[in-house]
């Protein structure tokens, strides 16, 4: 039979173990494992090799020799012994090199570490030395062996399938909550926990926070005399004081802010609020529930910052709540002029910004961290009411990405058409608000 003469020529070459001589032939015999395999074969090599041996022919009894000694074959060795012949065996497979004997052990400290974390789905992934595929596909050319699987895989699902068995978790080829990551050659085991995305609507309902940490520029978040040993530029953020009692529910490592576009220091945020979405990184704690979130937070923030419309989603959104050109957003600003504003220059500002193609370069206040391109922004419409005779509050919808600063000083011809211009007379932007954001 072809394959048991090819299973007696592996093993006159080199010693396997059970599962290493079963793979070479695991696209045969669906249902069995590679162990139950190379379990089989050797059998079958045993029974052949004490017939022959039975028969009176050395044939058989160098086949015995060699399933006892390469391997690794009690029934074999006490046949062999049997026949007066004591047979000392190989120390190691030639392939695994043992290590699928630690396949229970391996498991164990997995599934030890994997109780510091909340998981419903879970992924074993296998790293091996180079050499180690490279001498087995060395080892099929050779015996042209078209019917073998990859040793990542064999211990993948080896080990999978016993932490299955005591976890009663879920294996999930495609999106698991923690991915395994175990070397069987070095006893390595790491944990890759796929982060948590929580979404929301924040409003920022005071002037002076930035949207997100700033770290100090002088000692890079260090701390020193010019941030007073914080190593930020300001206290706190809207960032920060979302993340905090998240992190303290989670027990995650770090988070990362994703917002809908973002606002100056000196903008509020108001109406129903800017949409984001915050990422916690390593969290042990998944099914946190939101509404002791959001009153924690509220707590927190003390009036500064209130989220509402929380819901867990996946990473995929955050493509869409970061395009900004697919954002619409509505500010209110107070604009103050140099000289008075008659009742045609309201008119002018309304009817020469409403449904206009902004042209903006980059502003001047933002080159330093910014690359100088030109954009083009939608201006939808545009409401203007008087407050006083040099003060114009502008209520303005336009497409995401417009700086509206600039939209009103002009930044030097830098942005076109802009306020400023359309009036003839010079105006600077003294209260921002964002009033909507809509995806």
């Amino acid at each position: 039979m072809k394959i048991l003469k090819t299973a007696e020529a592996l093993l006159k070459e080199h010693a396997l173990c059970d599962y290493c001589l079963g793979r070479q032939f695991a696209l045969l015999a669906h249902g069995l494992t590679n162990q139950e395999r190379g379990k089989v074969m050797k059998l079958l090599l045993t029974l052949e090799g004490d017939r022959l041996a039975l028969e009176g022919s050395e044939e058989g009894t160098n086949l015995l020799i060699t399933v006892a000694r390469k391997g690794f074959s009690n029934l074999a060795l006490k046949t062999l012994e049997n026949k007066g012949i004591t047979v000392k065996t190989e120390e190691r497979c030639h392939l695994c090199e043992n290590n699928f004997n630690k396949i229970k052990e391996l498991m164990e400290k997995t599934v030890e570490k994997l109780a510091e974390y909340e998981y419903k789905t879970f992924l074993v992934g296998i790293t091996v030395p180079p050499g180690i595929e490279n001498r087995e596909d060395e080892l099929r050319a050779k015996f042209n062996i078209k019917w073998g699987e990859n040793i990542r895989n064999e211990l993948s699902r080896e080990i999978g399938r016993q932490i299955v068995s005591i976890t009663q978790k879920t294996v999930d080829y495609k999106k698991p909550d923690v991915l395994i990551i175990i070397n069987p050659f070095t006893d390595n085991i790491s944990l890759n926990v796929r982060p948590l995305f929580i979404a929301g609507r924040y409003r920022k309902l005071v002037r002076g926070i930035p949207q997100s940490k700033w770290i100090c520029k002088k000692c890079e978040g260090v701390g020193c005399t010019h941030c007073k040993g914080t190593g930020k530029m300001y206290p706190e953020s809207v960032e920060e004081l979302i993340a905090a009692p998240l992190l303290e529910m989670t027990e995650g490592t770090d988070t990362r802010f994703h917002a809908a576009g973002r606002e100056d220091i000196d903008a509020r945020v108001l109406g129903s609020g800017r949409p984001f979405i915050i990422e916690v990184k390593k969290p042990k704690t998944r099914n946190i529930k939101l509404r002791i979130f959001r009153k924690k937070m509220t707590q927190t923030a003390e009036g500064k910052v209130e989220v509402s419309k929380l819901r867990i989603v996946s990473k995929e959104k955050l493509k869409k709540v970061k395009t900004e050109e697919k954002v619409d957003k509505v500010y209110r600003v107070v604009v103050e002029f140099e000289k008075k504003i008659s009742d045609e220059d309201l008119k002018q500002l309304k009817e020469g910004l409403t449904d206009s193609l902004i042209r903006q370069l980059t502003p001047s206040r933002v080159l330093h961290r910014r690359v100088d391109k030109m954009r083009k922004r939608r201006i939808f419409k545009v409401k203007v009411k008087r407050l006083k005779p040099r003060l114009v509050e502008m209520l303005i919808r336009c497409q995401g990405g417009l700086y509206i600063k600039e939209l009103i000083s002009g930044d030097q011809g830098r942005t076109d058409p802009n306020v400023s211009s359309l009036v003839d007379t010079s105006a600077k932007c003294v209260e921002i608000d964002v009033m909507g954001v809509k995806i």
